[in-house]
């Protein structure tokens, strides 16, 4: 499996040691693969859902040879030999990331086909400086059921994250662009709505799931239903930073499910550029259907 050469947008940090990957140029199989065959004493991986054939026999032969290799998973696949731990809550397991001795993924792709290539998804893959810290989030999960903190990241179970996003949308001066998989969050629609009524740019980017939403009668001028593919990013462009992860703008999303979230300006250009490849794509065929 080759990854394409054209169109891959990413970002490189120097102090932030982060790459940044979206389906819409690359397919993500191949660099978690990598990421995978990179561990040399543990991997610990947190997803929703995990069934792309390729990760999971990459994720076989690690834990053959011996490795710490443990999986928390929401929906629970028989093909995994590693331990795996299914439905520890009550509340919706749902973050998404894998850490292990040399790094960190984390974003807003199930290790799935459809998370990894099918569907609209992104991906941060920093380097050494934040596995400490996700390997104890995984720990304390794994060993005690507890959600803790992580240091720069906001834990939904243990931040108020939906209190947090409020915050960075209502700092909002100029622009708010939301490409969100699901939004029904009444609270953050009611501020967009504010906000734009105080003249800030308002636009949003959503799957044909919004079309369910109680919230569709209550229309923003500049929203962008994407129906040909399961649009299933989560970030929130707020004037010059991005707030990106996991999290759905639902109730449960921000106040209940086990999801994280983090927010930087140092990723800002590159999710501008999806985001305006996306804007350009489906708002100049807003009736493309499945």
């Amino acid at each position: 499996m080759k990854i394409s050469s054209v169109l891959i947008i990413f970002l490189s940090l120097v102090a932030f040691s982060a790459n940044i990957y979206f389906t819409e140029f690359v397919d993500l199989t191949d660099i978690v693969i990598d990421f995978i065959n990179n561990s040399n004493n543990f991997l610990y991986v947190s997803s929703y859902s995990l069934d792309n054939y390729y990760v999971v026999e990459a994720i076989n032969r690690l834990s053959e040879k011996g490795l710490d290799v443990r999986v928390i998973l929401e929906v629970s696949n028989k093909d995994l030999k590693c331990k795996v731990l299914k439905d520890y809550e009550k509340s919706l397991h749902h973050a998404k990331f894998m850490v292990n001795d040399n790094g960190v993924i984390f974003g807003s792709a199930n290790f799935t086909d459809s998370g990894l290539f099918e569907g609209y998804n992104d991906i941060v893959v920093f380097e050494k400086d934040k596995v400490e810290d996700f390997k104890n989030l995984f720990l304390n999960l794994w060993n005690e059921g507890k959600v803790s903190g992580c240091k720069n990241f906001f834990v939904v179970g243990y931040d108020d994250v939906e209190s947090k996003l409020l915050e960075f949308i209502q700092s909002a001066k100029k622009r708010i662009y939301v490409c969100v998989y699901a939004l029904t969050n009444q609270k953050v629609f009611a501020l967009l709505k504010y906000k734009e009524s105080r003249g800030v740019e308002i636009k949003i980017i959503t799957d044909k799931w919004f079309n369910n939403s109680i919230l569709k009668k209550y229309p923003i001028r500049n929203i962008v239903i994407v129906r040909d593919k399961m649009l299933h990013h989560k970030f929130v462009i707020v004037d010059n930073s991005v707030f990106l992860g996991s999290v759905n703008i639902t109730v449960n999303g921000l106040t209940k499910n086990f999801e994280m979230a983090y927010i930087s300006n140092q990723f800002l250009n590159s999710y501008l550029k999806v985001f305006d490849y996306l804007w350009r794509r489906y708002s100049e065929n807003k009736d493309i259907e499945d």
